[in-house]
């Protein structure tokens, strides 16, 4: 029988509404559920459906729609020895909460995590973030309640030469990338991105990483310079991880090296900042649980990228080399060779690429390593 006004109520109507809201409310799955351990108790077969049962249905309906902020037509709680009628607006309220499951009215302040390399700059450098939540089920009430992760850069101190400068602007009109739970996309900032996913959330994402931003430098004489975000999710669902390149590929100035460094190097500091936020808690308790954040800040250092080799000093153990890169990069660099690292002290310098290759976090190693 159909849920009508001027019907009897039956059991079945109540416990389908009951597994609606709980479906949201509680466990869930999927996209939906933010994971609150009081959820409607359903009725066994012909019994009684009691005032305090319907009070407590319609409050945790009114709960999910203060967190969202969805307008919903209101139902007056009914008291004991109340002659049960339909409440009509019900199913209509219920379809309303479930579309906007998704949005919360409000999030809590942003937690960022940053991640720096004070290396002098040319080449490409790869930052590397994990968020990892305590279970698969922890993140998608964090994304279900309306939780989001943001991605952006920044250069900093690096004085006034050309190519500090270009970076600084090209990571400013990058803006912030947000990774909700089935939406993304750039906030801010300016310019127009090569590519820029609108739906590469939580949910949307896979465990191979995909290129979710690219952006390029906009002025010359750098404007083959970019960076590219990709993200993948990791341990059954349990963790995002994003890998961030920023690509020096422009040709450098015709200047002579040995003189006018700072027209082809960066220095200062290169950072990425990885936050989270999580919902406004008024509503809707946190069971995202606690987050764990890990990662590095590296430049590409694998001998199979590399050419015309050459030794240069040793320098605390380690033969550092000057080499030009095969993969179109322009210019010769130093440091040490990712391979030489294996097996040694400073073997925890080591990170590998999504394509095999080896990567050093030169924060790791003697200063005197520095690259160039």
């Amino acid at each position: 029988m159909a849920y009508t006004s001027g019907d009897t109520i039956l059991d079945d109507h109540y416990n389908d509404f009951a597994t609606s809201v709980n479906a949201l409310w509680g466990t869930g799955t999927g996209d939906r559920g933010y994971g609150e351990s009081t959820t409607v108790s359903s009725v066994s077969a012909g019994a009684t459906i009691t005032a305090a049962q319907w009070t407590t249905l319609l409050a945790r309906m009114n709960s999910i729609a203060s967190h969202q902020g969805s307008s919903i037509t209101a139902i007056s709680n009914p008291s004991a020895g109340d002659t049960i009628a339909a409440y009509t607006a019900l199913a209509t309220n219920i379809g309303t909460i479930d579309t906007n499951r998704l949005t919360p009215t409000a999030r809590q302040s942003v937690a960022n995590t940053n991640r720096d390399n004070t290396t002098t700059f040319t080449g490409t450098l790869t930052f590397n973030h994990k968020w990892a939540w305590g279970s698969e089920n922890q993140a998608r009430y964090f994304f279900n309640a309306g939780g989001r992760l943001s991605i952006s850069g920044t250069q900093s101190g690096h004085g006034s030469d050309s190519k500090g400068n270009q970076w600084a602007n090209l990571l400013s009109e990058v803006g912030t990338y947000y990774v909700n739970a089935q939406t993304s996309g750039k906030s801010g900032g300016s310019g127009s991105p090569s590519a820029n996913d609108t739906d590469k959330g939580y949910h949307d994402l896979t465990s191979t990483y995909v290129t979710c931003f690219q952006q390029y430098e906009d002025t010359g004489p750098y404007t083959a310079n970019y960076v590219v975000w990709q993200l993948r999710t990791q341990d059954s669902g349990a963790s995002v991880e994003a890998n961030c390149l920023w690509v020096d590929a422009a040709a450098d100035s015709s200047y002579n090296k040995s003189i006018y460094t700072n027209q082809d190097r960066v220095e200062g500091t290169h950072r990425m900042t990885f936050g989270h936020e999580k919902h406004d808690t008024t509503y809707v308790a946190d069971n995202g649980g606690t987050i764990t954040e890990t990662g590095s800040a590296s430049h590409s250092s694998d001998i199979r990228l590399k050419t015309n080799i050459q030794e240069l000093a040793v320098v605390e153990g380690l033969q550092t080399y000057s080499w030009n890169y095969t993969n179109g990069i322009e210019g010769t660099f130093s440091g040490v060779m990712a391979q030489d690292l294996l097996g040694t002290q400073y073997e925890d310098a080591l990170l590998v690429d999504k394509a095999g290759y080896y990567m050093v976090d030169y924060n790791k190693l003697p200063v005197d390593c520095v690259k160039h």
